[in-house]
């Protein structure tokens, strides 16, 4: 197995994320490989040294990242070299090309050409801290830097290549990904699928309105694995057949962008207290300009009237966070844009705003097609009241039921 191994006091105290771990782990497991255990640790020579002997100890490959720059507290080189019985030697070849890049005159020249004697070096090809792959007997430890871009750059070019050709694969993966659904909705499934396929390890993950399910097993190829996985898969896709969107992508968005542009669809929104996420999930995605026509903000009633052509009088009477102006939202957006289907939502998003009548995580949402059939609904977020939360939430819904219906033609905001 292999072990990461984070070394940073920032990590310690919560002033940076460890996402180096994270993509790590999800690069390597795309490979086969899986990790066994991540340990974090301050840039201090003494639980560096202890962190990584241990680690060595269980695993067979311990990948680190960090403590290789120029500061004081980078560390890490002579730590290695200590537990490697090694020195640290001046590079040629690594000054030549930090040269080259970055002139003579970098002040880190003469420190960032500095490696571990005997150890094969990993280029940097986009900061100036190479990194390394030590090995001693059947242990191999391989050091990357913390920033996260250089190590990444280094982690595809570099390191996964080297361990697809001296290790072998043993972990496989099959993930699905359900939208609006709990836990506790599918833990009774599972636990009996466990049951009956014991060389299968399951795993759930919720994510803003998304569930996350992840086969795994161990197996000495991708064709046994996925023979395994098949029973599994078969019973999922019925019991879930109308939740699941994607048994490739995490996010419901992606499985919006490829049915609009397979169908040749046009669609557009019309958002207030999301305040344009809808959008921005959609355009993340390279080719959204194929059917997304763009999203109004329309934030005030002022906008709702002027842009929307909402009626004054539905705002008076039933206020801006109702079934009747989101109604009214979404066939102004059609009016506008001209598009196949529309999406509309206006709450109240907190954590201030909100009444007896109209609490903080009252959203209405609404679904439109040009050809005048208009949805909309109540979004099921009792509990929520985080403003980042709910925004989430309100987006992931209404992606969810827009995708449900253009899929299997259920109405938006029925269950099913």
């Amino acid at each position: 197995m292999i072990e990461i191994v984070s070394i940073g006091a920032e990590l310690l105290t919560g002033q940076t994320v460890n996402t180096n771990a994270s993509v790590i782990a999800k690069a390597l497991l795309k490979r086969g490989f899986g990790i066994s255990h991540v340990t974090t640790v301050p840039d201090h020579h003494n639980p560096m040294k202890k962190a990584i002997e241990e680690a060595m100890s269980r695993a067979s490959v311990v990948i680190t990242t960090g403590g290789l720059g120029p500061t004081g507290d980078d560390i890490t080189r002579s730590t290695l070299a200590e537990i490697f019985e090694s020195e640290l030697v001046h590079d040629a070849k690594v000054a030549t090309e930090l040269e080259k890049r970055y002139g003579k005159d970098l002040e880190t020249l003469a420190d960032q050409a500095t490696v571990i004697k005997g150890a094969h070096v990993i280029p940097n090809p986009i900061g100036t801290a190479p990194g390394f792959i030590l090995k001693k007997g059947e242990k191999t430890v391989i050091v990357l830097p913390g920033a996260p871009v250089q190590m990444q750059e280094m982690l595809e070019k570099s390191v996964i290549p080297y361990l697809e050709e001296t290790h072998k694969r043993h972990l496989f993966q099959h993930a699905v990904y359900l939208f609006l659904m709990s836990e506790q909705h599918v833990d009774p499934f599972l636990r009996a699928m466990e049951e009956k396929h014991p060389k299968v390890e399951f795993g759930v993950c919720p994510s803003y309105g998304t569930l996350s399910i992840y086969l795994r097993a161990h197996a000495e190829s991708q064709d046994e694995a996925e023979e395994r996985f098949a029973p599994i898969l078969f019973a999922l896709r019925e019991k879930f057949k109308h939740r699941i969107f994607s048994e490739k992508y995490h996010d419901i968005e992606y499985a919006v962008h490829e049915q609009f542009i397979a169908r040749g669809l046009t669609l557009a929104c019309a958002e207030s207290c999301t305040g344009g996420r809808i959008a921005a999930r959609l355009t993340k995605i390279s080719g959204c300009s194929d059917y997304f026509l763009g999203s109004l903000v329309t934030y005030s009633n002022q906008m709702k009237t002027s842009v929307l052509n909402v009626n004054p009088e539905t705002l008076h009477a039933h206020g801006a966070v109702s079934r009747e102006t989101v109604i009214e939202m979404v066939q102004g957006t059609l009016s506008v844009s001209g598009a196949d289907y529309a999406v509309a939502v206006s709450g109240i998003t907190g954590p201030t705003g909100g009444t007896q009548e109209k609490p903080v995580g009252t959203v209405w949402g609404a679904i439109g097609h040009k050809k005048g059939d208009v949805f909309a609904g109540l979004l099921s977020l009792k509990g929520t009241r985080k403003r980042s939360t709910l925004i989430e939430y309100s987006a992931t819904y209404l992606l969810s039921h827009l995708w449900r219906y253009i899929q299997f033609d259920i109405p938006p905001f029925e269950e099913s």
